[in-house]
């Protein structure tokens, strides 16, 4: 019975998905590589393709409708830029075929979503920027806390940075494939209950999104943790209050709440980048002396030089994860929303 009642509830949601799926689904074939022949012991691939590829076979097995799979396992690498529009692509298609099956179905598709979700999640740790502490000692060995700057002597830095951004034209199809992401209807309409219940503006919402849970709404918006339990990571053991497993939405009202996000009036350009920044944290910008990948990357402010695990700087490592002003400018300059002041 909870099965069909949540199976009702997603219809709605993923009746917007489903007339975008199509469409969306064959740009990503190229964007993200995907290649059905991917499976175990037919080849040179990599783990994570030789999972996706088997849950592709079970989806069509089932009759569902998801992406083919079209280059050679010799051309598969677990390339983060690759794998986890794929995984995420897979996931969606999966949505849209739910909105329409019947329960048995929808159900079986629901499993393979949570195994997809698992899956995406083992990218997304390999590859994203792990939350720092707030101002909280490490452990021994540890990389040293920073104090946030003052707002005052930064805004008029990220006024200047937002106004020199340039996607570098290599980039551009990776950054789009974000931001139909971040507009995708059926994603919209959930980050804007958010900012109806909250204040914060639903594309500041969407981008966190994309940036911790690649879009995943089984995912906390806090740190990317599966919803199965409390997080596990910075921040740990949120939400206080919660019963596990329940909803994205509740949960991500906490975290929004957490870095005190919540009902704020001031969401000008500076203060949008600034409480971006300080969600993921502020040691590239005051230790190592970049600016953030975690706001610029994929543009001409962002070369290379991240953390590749916690409290592990790797001066030569390159983001593969677009940046969270980066999708901003790309929504403001096509027209989904005006430049914030």
């Amino acid at each position: 019975m909870a099965r069909r009642m949540s199976r009702d509830r997603r219809a709605f949601l993923n009746a917007a998905a489903a007339a975008v799926a199509a469409p969306f689904l064959s740009r990503s074939i190229t964007v993200a590589a995907l290649a059905q022949d991917a499976l175990p012991g037919t080849g040179a691939v990599s783990p994570i393709w030789g999972e996706l590829g088997r849950l592709t076979l079970t989806a069509q097995k089932m009759g569902l409708a998801v992406p083919r799979m079209s280059l050679g396992p010799e051309s598969l690498t677990d390339d983060f830029s690759t794998t986890m529009p794929a995984i995420v692509d897979f996931m969606d298609s999966l949505d849209a075929a739910i909105a329409s099956a019947p329960v048995e179905k929808a159900d079986a598709a629901e499993d393979l979503k949570q195994e997809a979700s698992t899956l995406l999640g083992k990218v997304l740790t390999a590859e994203k920027l792990p939350r720092e502490a707030a101002e909280e000692p490490g452990p021994p060995a540890a990389a040293p806390t920073v104090k946030a700057p003052k707002f005052e002597d930064v805004a008029e830095g990220y006024r200047d940075l937002f106004r020199t951004c340039e996607i570098r034209p290599n980039m551009i199809s990776q950054v789009k494939w974000y931001t139909d992401k971040l507009v995708d209807p059926a994603r919209r309409e959930r980050y804007q209950r958010i900012e109806d219940e909250i204040c914060v503006p639903w594309y500041f919402v969407g981008i966190i999104h994309g940036m911790e849970c690649g879009f995943d709404f089984n995912k906390h918006l806090h740190n990317g943790d599966p919803l199965r339990g409390r997080t596990v990571q910075v921040p740990k053991g949120r939400p206080q209050v919660w019963n596990p497993p329940t909803d994205w939405h509740s949960s991500a009202v906490d975290a929004l709440r957490y870095d005190k996000f919540a009902d704020l009036t001031d969401w000008d350009l500076p203060r949008m980048l600034y409480r971006w920044e300080a969600y993921n944290g502020w040691r590239s910008r005051l230790l190592y002396n970049i600016n953030t990948p975690y706001l610029w990357s994929f543009s001409n402010h962002y070369t290379k030089g991240k953390f590749v695990a916690d409290n592990v700087w790797d001066a030569n490592a390159v983001s593969k994860q677009c940046g969270a002003a980066v999708m901003l400018k790309m929504i403001v300059e096509g027209g989904v929303v005006g430049q914030p002041a």
